[in-house]
């Protein structure tokens, strides 16, 4: 086993000598797509030494990107190996995402459900990550293409979804919150829209952000902002009342998401048999029969 071990961590340096060499200069025109091992294999491959084949593919990946003749496939393979060497490498999944779709050639709508695929298994690892579902949401609502109405509403209702949900974590550009609005108006969702937008304006602190929230949800509403932004006020002003009231030891924002504590105004044991006695009272049902004590 040791040196089955040994030389596993002699090939990796090797490559890793030969990686950095190529990383100094990028691929020239007409360069062959880098090797790549498909996700099954590229962990028996790394002989144990998983984290670092996956940074010497990183490096890879990088220069590869860098050269003037990267095509989605090479990108693809060398992003695919990598998630699959370390599924918390953080970085690799919206870097590797983005390069495809932008690669120098060979981008087609199989490059784009291939990037969402990485995104979406980036969006398992890192939940609070906003950038993936954000990058998803646009490759699915401007990048992707169909001429089938069906296809294309799937398409743009996943999209907004992921868009909507990416806005409400911790570090994302409220203002895309106007897109959203958008997408879920074009969709038939103008109420949705109007509450999505209604409930980001009470938690938004970004001036600039909260100007654009308040112009659209004037427009979607046929009212004057100024009006609007009063109505926002007021309801702010009532939502910190109760906050600080209820559950001050919460942040604003957390008491929106859950609200007001729960009374407890119930009987397990009533939720369990609907309020029916059954010590006391007739058997539960209309159908039942009576019987005579026995003697």
């Amino acid at each position: 086993m040791r040196p089955l071990v040994a030389f596993g961590v002699a090939v990796i340096g090797l490559s890793v000598a030969h990686l950095a060499r190529d990383a100094a200069e990028p691929p020239a025109e007409g360069a062959e797509e880098p090797y790549a091992p498909s996700p099954a294999f590229a962990p028996i491959v790394s002989v144990g030494y998983r984290e670092v084949y996956a940074d010497w593919l990183s490096i890879r990946l990088t220069a590869y990107f860098g050269g003037q003749q990267s095509t989605a496939e090479g990108l693809a393979t060398l992003t695919e190996a990598i998630i699959a060497l370390d599924p918390r490498y953080h970085r690799a999944y919206e870097y590797g995402a983005n390069a495809m779709t932008i690669a120098s050639s060979g981008v087609t709508q199989a490059t784009y459900l291939r990037a969402i695929a990485i995104l979406e298994q980036g969006m398992t690892q890192f939940p609070d990550d906003w950038k993936l579902p954000y990058l998803a949401g646009e490759i699915y609502t401007v990048d992707l293409t169909t001429t089938d109405a069906k296809q294309r509403r799937a398409w743009d209702e996943r999209g907004t979804l992921l868009t909507e949900s990416a806005i409400r974590k911790p570090g994302a550009p409220q203002e895309a919150a106007v897109w959203v609005a958008y997408m879920q108006t074009k969709l038939g969702k103008r109420d949705q829209a109007i509450r999505s937008l209604r409930e980001l304006l009470l938690v938004t602190r970004d001036d600039d952000a909260r100007k654009r929230l308040l112009d659209k949800l004037a427009q979607l509403e046929g009212a004057d902002s100024a009006e609007v932004a009063g109505e926002i006020y007021e309801e702010r002003r009532k939502l910190d009342a109760r906050w600080l009231l209820d559950r001050p030891d919460l942040d604003s924002t957390m008491y929106i998401l859950l609200g007001p504590r729960l009374v407890p105004g119930f009987d397990l044991a009533d939720l369990a048999t609907g309020g029916a006695d059954l010590a006391a009272g007739p058997p539960v049902g209309k159908d039942y029969e009576v019987l005579e004590p026995l003697e």
